[in-house]
């Protein structure tokens, strides 16, 4: 994915209203951490996922470190593999100690490849792509005119029995979804009832005759949502032909899910620990699991509970070991790569407004916008807090470049403190 012009005043504008990750344009700016992405990308996206095995990473870092941008970045990777991602932030609107929670927001955020060429999400869209892709596979396209040979074959390959699914109210589902999806792909008009099967599916507490019609009767809970959850992988795999999944969650400073109770502690580790061990037996096939979290998560929570500190062990990533659990990215933050990702947003401003930048002027600057940061902080400053300030000042800068002095530079970042909310870029 190249950045065009209009693509870099999105992330300008992505960038100076909020201090998080820019979402979809992370890697334009992301630094420092593709070694980490290249042996996750080779290893998985380009062939264990596919072949059926399934991981899980456990990503720390402290607020502002980074987690969200790499987990961003990471999500292109496997995007352009193929690979099918859902980005899931965990808070009130997950809560970690809810199945039910998990599954739904899981459907929710599911995005298609990039090849799809979708910005849309959620359980239907992968759905939708996938018949209109398929129609075009077999040398027709969307619409009124498919021929009916076409349709028999799609049917043939999305329908019939699933003997052994590991919820047979979600395979019916799916299987109905799906068919319904291929007849609006080939001209009929949507029905009212799709949007309630859309919402069944996705995990709403929906019920209606026409539901019952299909033999859905029970909503997903607790007790049935990892096994919702396997049915949908188990689907979009082996009759759509899906070759693999990122599932990461993006806890933050959240930890909500963790620490409200040990009652509810104790449940969001059983079902952190149910997607480890049942993924590593094969049960959902093909899937990185990913958890982000700050360092402390794993010294308060982690250290607690030993069948999980066994899963995530002390050794972190590096390039001699790319399949331990642990990526710190901490390890990966310095000050080379602040100056590293103040070249990139340099560059997306030249591409953004035209820009061309004095460098001697702009390479000064930036060394006095680090020193400033670093006097204030009394450390090198995380990625999130740069980026936040540093675009502001080249924002001021594009018109009219100047040098500053050590003094402007600490009352430009005495000026410009970051938001507190939102994760780190």
């Amino acid at each position: 994915m190249l950045l065009d012009a209009s693509d870099a005043r999105r992330l300008v504008r992505n960038l100076l209203n909020a201090p998080i990750a820019p979402g979809k344009y992370s890697h334009f700016i992301n630094v420092g951490t593709d070694h980490i992405l290249d042996a996750l990308d080779q290893n998985y996206f380009r062939g264990e996922l596919a072949d059926g095995i399934g991981c899980f990473k456990y990503l720390e870092g402290d607020y502002g470190s980074g987690k969200t941008q790499f987990i961003n970045s990471l999500a292109q990777r496997a995007s352009e593999q193929n690979v099918v991602t859902a980005l899931v932030t965990v808070g009130n609107e997950c809560p970690f100690n809810s199945p039910a929670a998990i599954f739904a927001a899981i459907m929710e955020c599911f995005s298609p490849p990039a090849e799809a060429q979708r910005d849309d999400k959620g359980i239907e869209i992968l759905i939708d792509c996938w018949i209109g892709r398929r129609i075009r596979q077999l040398g027709a396209e969307p619409g009124n005119d498919v021929p009916e040979i076409v349709q028999r074959q799609i049917e043939q390959q999305i329908g019939g029995l699933w003997k052994g699914a590991p919820d047979p109210q979600m395979a019916s589902a799916l299987t109905a979804l799906s068919l319904r999806f291929l007849k609006t792909n080939c001209g009929a008009k949507e029905a009212v009832a799709d949007s309630e099967l859309i919402s069944w599916i996705r995990g709403g507490n929906v019920r209606s005759a026409a539901l019952k019609n299909l033999g859905l009767f029970e909503p997903v809970r607790d007790d049935n949502a990892f096994r919702r959850l396997k049915t949908v992988i188990a689907f979009l795999r082996s009759r759509m032909g899906y070759r693999g999944f990122l599932i990461a969650f993006d806890e933050g400073t959240r930890t909500s899910s963790f620490r409200r109770g040990s009652a509810k502690q104790k449940q969001a580790i059983e079902n952190l620990l149910t997607m480890i061990n049942q993924n590593a037996e094969g049960e959902f096939g093909g899937v990185m699991f990913l958890y982000a979290a700050t360092p402390d998560f794993r010294s308060e929570v982690i250290s607690t509970y030993r069948a999980l500190q066994d899963r995530i062990g002390n050794k972190a990533f590096s390039k001699g070991s790319p399949q331990v659990p642990l990526i710190n990215i901490e390890e990966a933050n310095s000050e080379d790569v602040i100056y590293s990702i103040g070249e990139r947003l340099l560059s997306v401003f030249s591409k953004a407004y035209g820009v061309t930048w004095d460098k001697a002027v702009q390479a000064t600057n930036m060394k006095a916008i680090v020193a400033a940061q670093k006097a204030i902080l009394f450390e090198t400053p995380k990625p999130r807090f740069f980026v936040y300030q540093y675009c502001r000042f080249l924002e001021g800068q594009r018109e009219t470049q100047h040098s500053i002095s050590a003094e402007q530079a600490s009352d430009f970042v005495n000026n410009n403190e970051p938001p507190l909310e939102g994760d780190g870029t």
